[in-house]
């Protein structure tokens, strides 16, 4: 279609149009009011015309019905059809007889057709005429009956009457009767009216035209130059160009116009300059944002939720061998992002992972880069709509180096690093998971616990780096010797433990089982191990224990297997011993004493005896040995034998070493209080290995000293060969400090351990105690007698004062004087007593044998 006029348009046309429409409908409104108004004028002339033709023709119509003259009568009726608008008259009788009657053609008017449409195109009139004697005064008169409008025939009003009651109706009087056309009455007023309409249409164009002109120069023109201008303002230079004010000295509402528009172009030009001010600024930010972006060490992007890139920063696009300007439009999918090998962790909206209904959450796994090679991602991702589109953000890091460390810190937390087996944590999680299993499928296993037999010895004679080795091969040994899913784990030094999983479903078929499998890892181990020139033989001690759907933990097991392996190291070593009720016995009752004795500290139930020992030459008491006694509430004393080895397997041994030290000092400051300690005597006490390893050994022997003042060289640590094989140059330090603080060592158990005696020389010991193994059968064993001599001489010739401990009879202390030995302690002068019976003993100063 094509366009419009736009003059048709304008506004001048619709006002013209809605002028005109209202001047017609108001002139025509005026008009038919006008019109109305004339025709009831009319209509009441012509009702006047009638009454004056009715008032001329009644006197002679009446005389003609009195005197039924017709010659009269058709002259009254000519006479009054010589009027042009009657067309048809007749005169009755008092008996409705026609007297006379006439007719004459009607006239064709223009109007016809308006006058039928609107009223009816003739009317009827009809007049009494009273005869004379009838009415009231005597005088002949008429009486005009009124008119029936209609379009009637010319027999019409005749035949009304003569079809009348001439005793009802014509009994008194006759009737004219005659028929008027209303065209030709109505003629001028036609004309009248069609002068009317045509003037006032007339009057309308023109006013219309009028209007129009006004309208036009006045509102449409300068509004047309107004909307000519507008459309000349270019849009990036709204300021450039202004709106022509008309007459500006009116301010008139087109001037207001006009003005207003300038403003607003004014306004638009400023806000457009902001515009643009705003636009640089945004593409500064943006470009100083994408910077930044590119720069950040982190791997961005913005991806449609299809997976295809829109943006990328230039570490991601570099990563996936792309540059920011060609990786949008790439789909994630072709680098393996979050597919592959990847392992993602994706919260999502409904179903499986993937990259349409993702919504936010992390990913982490494995992508190919530019060159192939699998790096590990983190990142995130998060949903952003922007320009009314949903993107997904993200923003990932190449964590690969650190997932690396991770792998390795996780590996070294959970394997050991000289055999890279799994160390203790490892097999207590392997473990439990394995007992659950157990249960849950009732089926059994067992746990080996395996130590290796004199393997100090390697480390001691050829130093660790060769311990190391055969560590190396045993823990490889023991992996060829089981099965995959059976698990080798290293406690710590030569410990190894083995779990073996699914062995059968009753306990003697695991148990059998196990026990093969035991001495098959026996063998292995036992196999020479070649260094250098030599080969060197490691054996091992085995404990088994089989567990099933029981309810042991796992280090109730662990314990169980290692009590069944000191049980093979007590009856020899280079065995395996499963574990039975008599074991569990025994560890119960070692855990139950261990409780005991953390009691005993809290509660004070230790207390320290003393056995005097005793000078050969004079008989003498030159002093004791304190021993820790266990005085139990309910058990009384309790065997050393007993208790000491549980102190030193826990770690109570430091603590109650600690007391004994004190307790011992205490002593000697209340002896010397008494007068009942001479010079020259001295109180040994006994210092356990793990006391005297301890890092605050010497600070707290110090602190002990300062607190309980003792006499001058009265205290005596005894210590033996174990702890002196042990880091010698630490032992040299912490014996010769303390021996500067006045303090002597004794050495026990002499003869019995691995000790060089070279060490004699450098170790600052004063005393050197024979041990009562070598004294109890001296004057039978020959071997005896000369180990018991070979060590008193050794003493004498280093200088060292000897001790023989354990002496019950009279023969063995006159062996032990014919040799030379200085003292001697044992039943045959005192056992070992409490406080109060030993200050007894140093009032009496003299050799007194005691009651054993």
């Amino acid at each position: 279609m094509g366009r419009s006029n736009p003059f048709f348009q304008g506004i001048s046309y619709r006002l013209a149009k809605v002028g005109v429409i209202l001047a017609f409908v108001i002139g025509f409104a005026m008009s038919s009011v006008q019109l109305y108004l004339d025709f009831q004028s009319q209509e009441s002339q012509l009702d006047q015309l009638i009454a004056q033709v009715v008032e001329v023709a009644a006197p002679p119509a009446t005389r003609a019905v009195h005197t039924l003259d017709d010659d009269l009568s058709a002259e009254v009726v000519n006479g009054m059809l010589a009027y042009d608008f009657i067309f048809d008259v007749a005169i009755l009788d008092e008996l409705g007889n026609i007297l006379a009657q006439g007719q004459k053609a009607r006239q064709k008017m223009p109007a016809d057709w308006l006058t039928q449409h609107f009223i009816q195109g003739s009317k009827s009139y009809s007049a009494r005429l009273i005869l004379p004697g009838y009415d009231e005064i005597g005088n002949p008169s008429a009486v005009f009956l009124g008119a029936a409008a209609g379009n009637v025939s010319q027999s019409g009003p005749v035949a009304a009457a003569q079809g009348a009651s001439p005793q009802s109706t014509w009994a008194k009087s006759g009737v004219i009767t005659f028929k008027v056309d209303l065209n030709t009455v109505l003629g001028t007023f036609y004309q009248r009216s069609t002068l009317v309409i045509l003037s006032g249409m007339l009057r309308n164009v023109l006013l219309v035209l009028l209007l129009f002109v006004a309208f036009f120069y006045l509102l449409a023109n300068p509004l047309i130059q107004m909307a000519r201008e507008f459309r000349e303002i270019r849009l990036d230079r709204p300021g450039a160009k202004r709106i022509t004010v008309p007459h500006p000295e009116r301010m008139d509402e087109l001037a207001l116009l006009a003005r207003s528009s300038n403003q607003m172009l004014d306004a638009i030009e400023e806000t457009f300059s902001k515009r643009l001010e705003v636009e640089k600024a945004l593409r500064d930010s943006e470009e100083s944002i994408r910077l930044i972006i590119n720069e950040l060490p982190a791997m961005v992007g913005v991806r449609h939720t299809d997976g295809c890139i829109e943006f990328a920063n230039q570490n991601m696009a570099e990563f996936f061998g792309h540059t920011t300007d060609t990786i949008p439009g790439t789909n994630v999918l072709n680098f393996g992002l979050g597919a592959g090998h990847s392992i993602n962790r994706y919260r999502v909206l409904e179903g499986q992972p993937n990259f349409k209904n993702e919504v936010a959450g992390e990913f982490e796994g494995y992508s190919r880069d530019a060159q192939g090679d699998l790096r590990y991602l983190q990142g995130h991702m998060k949903p952003i709509v922007m320009q009314g589109e949903t993107f997904v953000l993200m923003v990932a890091n190449d964590i690969t180096a650190r997932k690396e460390a991770e792998e390795k810190m996780e590996h070294m937390a959970y394997h050991d690093a000289l055999t890279n087996l799994p160390n203790r944590v490892h097999l207590v999680e392997r473990l439990e998971h394995e007992i659950l299993r157990a249960r849950r499928h009732h089926y059994c296993g067992a746990v080996l616990f395996i130590d290796l037999d004199h393997f100090k010895n390697i480390n001691d004679s050829l130093g660790h780096p060769v311990g190391d080795q055969v560590l190396k091969q045993v823990a490889a040994r023991l992996r060829n010797a089981v099965r995959k899913e059976d698990l080798v784990a290293r406690l710590s030094g030569d410990e190894f433990v083995v779990v073996l999983t699914v062995l059968g479903d009753d306990l003697d078929s695991a148990g059998l089982k196990a026990g093969e499998i035991a001495d098959h890892i026996r063998k292995q181990i036992s196999e020479p191990y070649p260094y250098h020139d030599i080969k060197l033989h490691v054996s091992c001690s085995v404990g088994i224990v089989v567990y099933s759907d029981s309810e042991n933990s796992v280090h109730e097991l662990l314990r169980f297997a290692d009590t069944a392996m000191y049980q093979v190291k007590a009856q020899g070593r280079n065995a395996i011993e499963f574990f039975n009720l008599g074991m569990a016995d025994k560890v119960s009752h070692q855990l139950k004493l261990e409780s005991e004795l953390h009691k005993a500290l809290d509660e004070c139930q230790f207390e320290l005896y003393f056995q005097p020992k005793i000078e050969l030459s004079s008989g003498h008491i030159m002093g004791a040995e304190a021993l820790l006694r266990w005085n139990h509430p309910e058990r009384g004393l309790v065997s050393p034998g007993e208790f000491i080895p549980v102190l030193e397997g826990s770690g109570l041994m430091i603590d109650v070493g600690q007391w004994v030290i004190e307790e011992g000092c205490r002593t000697l400051q209340q002896l010397d209080q008494m007068g009942g300690w001479q010079a020259g005597m001295q109180l040994s006490l006994n210092v356990s290995s793990r006391q005297f390893r301890g890092q605050h050994f010497v600070d707290t022997v110090t602190r002990i000293l300062e607190e309980y003042p003792i006499p001058a060289n009265s205290l005596d640590l005894e210590i033996t060969e174990s702890v002196i094989i042990q880091s010698i140059e630490d032992t040299i330090a912490t014996m010769s400090t303390l021996s500067s603080m006045g303090i002597s060592f004794s050495l026990d158990d002499f003869g019995t351990g691995y000790s060089s005696i070279s060490y004699l020389k450098r170790l600052p010991v004063s005393t050197l105690k024979i041990d009562y193994s070598f004294i109890r059968d001296i004057v039978e064993d020959r071997n005896d007698r000369v180990l018991a001599e070979t060590i008193v001489t050794m003493g004498q010739l280093l200088d060292l004062s000897v001790v023989a401990e354990g002496v019950e009879e009279k023969s063995q202390l006159d062996i032990l004087a014919a040799f030379g030995c200085d003292y001697y302690q044992g039943f045959y002068f005192s056992k070992p007593v409490p406080l109060a019976q030993f200050h007894a003993l140093l009032e009496v100063r003299q050799p007194v044998a005691l009651e054993v």
